[in-house]
């Protein structure tokens, strides 16, 4: 007997197909067939295939907490722990990258950062906009590690180009496009950022 399909169990099977197959498979007609149904038998739960990703998006953060600490290890560790996420689960990464999630999850972290933003002594309205920055630049961070990720040409073309800089660092010192290295590195410098306009 086929099962009750609720919205809940249909994200759980199509964030399983996009962990299997990557985001080409996330159809409807893929994810009805993993559930053994008809794929319009999706639309009477989600209006359309971008907003039941939009659900998958969120499920996949299910696991990221909001660390102990000061309220600039709160971010970074929140912020680091939603990139690690989405590559866990690579089907829905590039989504997550382009629709920061708005559901319990998504909220849920929107609210931790704020309120460690409004400890770190931002104005209320600072909060708002630093929030948003930190949203964007994690955004875009993972749509660069979603694209690239080791060095390539482009990656030695970029080095070549910095290394004839005046004064600058030999190109070996650019970290690779998408990295870890990149991420904590441009994040350390927002926090830095933060911490100079809540001081001022």
């Amino acid at each position: 007997m086929q099962r009750r399909l609720t919205p809940e169990l249909i994200t759980a099977a199509a964030l399983r197909v996009g962990d299997a197959e990557g985001p080409k498979a996330m159809t409807m007609r893929r994810i009805a067939a993993e559930l053994g149904c008809d794929p319009m038998a999706l639309y009477r739960h989600f209006p359309d295939r971008t907003a039941l990703l939009d659900s998958v998006a969120d499920l996949a953060l299910t696991d990221v907490t909001v660390p102990p600490g000061a309220w600039d290890e709160r971010v970074r560790g929140i912020l680091s722990a939603v990139r690690e996420a989405a590559f866990r689960h690579p089907g829905i990464a590039a989504h997550v990258a382009a629709r920061p999630p708005l559901q319990d999850n998504g909220l849920r972290l929107a609210a931790a950062l704020t309120a460690a933003l409004a400890e770190a002594g931002l104005s209320p309205a600072d909060v708002v906009r630093a929030t948003q920055a930190l949203i964007a630049y994690v955004a875009a961070a993972l749509a660069m590690s979603i694209a690239a990720g080791e060095p390539d040409a482009r990656w030695r073309q970029l080095g070549e180009m910095f290394s004839a800089l005046p004064g600058a660092p030999p190109g070996a010192e650019l970290p690779v496009t998408g990295s870890a290295e990149q991420f904590a590195y441009g994040l350390r410098l927002l926090l830095n950022g933060i911490r100079a306009e809540a001081a001022a």
